[in-house]
């Protein structure tokens, strides 16, 4: 394409069309050189034309979902996916959600509801908190058991011990045990609960992160 338009530009001065015909046709040349190069560069810069597809989240069991039909509140519930990959869903009973995608759990729940129940439904279907973002707690704590790491913010080992329902009345309070990861990796470290609370330094907490265990041991008399 620049070749032929070199060539126009050529010709024009050949006929001798004088100096107005050579100018004009000069900046339709500069005009559309400036046009090829763009496009070309483009191509070469934009990213998105070869970027792959982010991977979306499959659903997992003991995720919770939050399930929404437009219109039907009966049919909004949170729900969480059991150890089968099931859920248990108001009129369709169990569905399989395991393994999906939302937008996949989504589309399913959809044609079920549309089938036999409601006409032209809207389902939303959202992962409210995933199994993979889950802390353990046992030992002394009112309350053992496994909670959440929120999505927006950091979860500490004092706010954990706070949403176990604090501690009972023999706890070592400043012998709480870490447990992060499995076998040749493990790691176990102790925080000192007792001397961030009387002490007011929240530095000395530690934040959680996700698989964790947190054990809290009886005191020694």
């Amino acid at each position: 394409m620049a070749e032929r338009i070199f060539n126009t530009m050529r010709t024009a001065t050949t006929v001798g069309s004088g100096l107005h015909s050579i100018v004009a046709t000069t900046r339709r040349a500069i005009v559309l050189l400036s046009i090829v190069v763009a496009s070309a560069s483009g191509a070469e810069k934009n990213p998105a034309a070869t970027a792959p597809a982010a991977t979306e989240y499959r659903i997992k069991a003991s995720d919770l979902l939050d399930i929404n039909v437009y219109r039907e509140t009966d049919l909004c519930v949170k729900v969480r996916v059991g150890q089968t990959g099931n859920v248990n869903f108001p009129l369709l009973g169990s569905v399989a959600i395991a393994g999906l995608t939302a937008s996949e759990a989504q589309d399913k729940l959809t044609k079920l509801l549309g089938k036999d129940y409601l006409v032209d439904p809207r389902v939303t279907v959202t992962v409210e908190s995933s199994s993979s973002q889950r802390v353990i707690i046992f030992g002394q704590v009112k309350t053992p058991g496994t909670y959440d790491i929120p999505s927006t913010e950091p979860l500490t080992v004092l706010q954990l011990v706070a949403r176990a329902g604090g501690f009972t009345e023999i706890a070592a309070t400043d012998k709480v045990t870490v447990i992060r990861g499995e076998g040749a990796k493990q790691k176990k470290f102790t925080v000192n609960i007792n001397a961030i609370i009387k002490g007011g330094d929240k530095n000395k907490d530690v934040a959680l992160e996700p698989g964790d265990l947190v054990s809290v041991p009886e005191t020694m008399f």
